[in-house]
């Protein structure tokens, strides 16, 4: 019999984007534990949702109302630092009633404070994702003055649960030591071939992109993508969402058939299946370091699955950067310079061998460092041990990282 994972997330699993799609694959997809989810998310029921956790009343009017925009901070403040100081009854009547062997939550500002106190009150053992640094996120904090106590937060989390499953080696690096901490890629998705292609018909060479495109990812892909229309050799397609675009640059991209648009995995598939390279951006925005230092990107896992050359646009800084120069696995291009971009792949297209090596080292991480398989065994042999008295890595037990070094 499995056992029980009690997941209590802002998100629930779902299978598109971001951490969703991580923990739909973890969780959902390969279904290693009977699990129950408790999320205060505004997701359709059948999202695997079975305790939804609610603001007080009044307040979940307030945020419902028209008026819910002008006191969108003070309800991030209060949903942060003051609704997980009680106890919520819904989230207690699910652990009486669920019995979970582990309590396993989304590293946050808010939701995952109020799981880890009553994974303390309850006696369970705690494990919590550290997917991203949510504390610097616009939409996950309340008013500024109150970011860097939400990172202190963050940081004893990590401190105070039994088991970290971190995202990349940088996030567990700025973390710091923990007894029992590992490195667990975000889970790349199984790519069937797909059914159609999407295919030049431009014949250009084909650099595609797939994920965000807003923030600053859009605004390094639209300045990316002013140059490319100046080629006649070269072109780009993105796919994901662009909500933060001016209304004329989106118009022009997906008239021109630039701009796709958010798709899911299955569908970005086949256009994925049809590119000569795909690219993996990280920001160079200094506001952004921290973000860049300690995620990393789910794309550059599903990409690897296509055994095509990998672009990795992004700071020296980054993990995924420092991944793939390390593992050899993916052309790196360190200027914020979208011109360094471009030149690096006209010169990919020069050199057949180079184009050929990239190729192989992509199918390479995909059979190796990236293999899902193996990052599931990691983390769900993890979570397992927790449900096993004395198991559970002693303080002081240097972990494993998935290459197999110490972490």
């Amino acid at each position: 019999m499995n056992g029980k994972v009690l997941l209590v997330s802002i998100v629930p699993p779902r299978n598109d984007c971001g951490v969703r799609i991580v923990m739909h694959r973890h969780l959902v997809q390969r279904k290693p534990f009977d699990l129950h989810v408790a999320s205060n998310a505004d997701f359709a029921d059948d999202l695997f949702i079975h305790t939804r956790l609610r603001l007080p009343y009044s307040l979940q009017r307030l945020r419902k109302s028209r008026f819910g925009p002008l006191f969108g901070k003070w309800l991030h403040d209060y949903e942060n630092w003051v609704w997980p100081l009680g106890v919520d009854r819904k989230l207690q009547r699910a652990i009486d009633d669920f019995k979970p062997d582990v309590v396993l939550t989304l590293a946050e500002t808010g939701v995952c404070h109020m799981a880890a106190r009553a994974a303390k009150r309850n006696g369970i053992p705690l494990a919590v994702l550290f997917l991203d640094w949510f504390p610097i996120m616009p939409p996950h904090f309340g008013h500024r003055i109150f970011q860097p106590l939400l990172s202190r937060r963050y940081r004893r989390l990590y401190n105070q649960c039994d088991l970290a499953i971190c995202t990349s080696d940088g996030m567990k690096e700025v973390l710091g030591l923990h007894p029992n901490a590992h490195v667990v890629y975000p889970m790349p998705g199984k790519h069937p071939a797909p059914a159609t292609i999407h295919l030049p018909k431009s014949g250009k060479f084909r650099l595609v992109y797939v994920g965000a495109a807003q923030s600053f990812y859009g605004r390094m892909l639209r300045g990316l993508l002013d140059l490319f229309r100046k080629s006649d050799d070269l072109e780009l397609i993105i796919v994901g969402p662009t909500g933060d675009w001016p209304d004329a640059e989106l118009e022009r991209a997906r008239s021109e058939g630039s701009c796709l648009g958010f798709m899911p995995p299955e569908k970005a598939a086949e256009v994925l299946a049809g590119a000569d390279a795909l690219l993996v951006v990280m920001s160079f925005e200094p506001d952004q370091e921290l973000f860049m230092r300690t995620s990393f990107t789910t794309k550059f896992l599903d990409y690897t699955a296509f055994h095509k050359p990998i672009i990795l646009w992004g700071p020296d800084y980054c993990t995924p950067a420092k991944v793939a120069t390390r593992e050899q696995g993916a052309l790196v291009v360190e200027s914020a310079e979208p011109q360094s971009l471009v030149c690096a792949v006209e010169r990919l297209i020069s050199n057949q061998d180079e184009f050929s090596r990239l190729a192989e080292a992509a199918k390479r991480l995909n059979e190796g460092l990236f293999n899902p398989d193996r990052l599931q065994d990691v983390f769900v042999t993890q979570i397992e041990a927790l449900m096993k008295p004395g198991t559970a890595c002693p303080p002081g037990t240097p972990t494993l990282a998935p290459d197999g070094g110490k972490g």
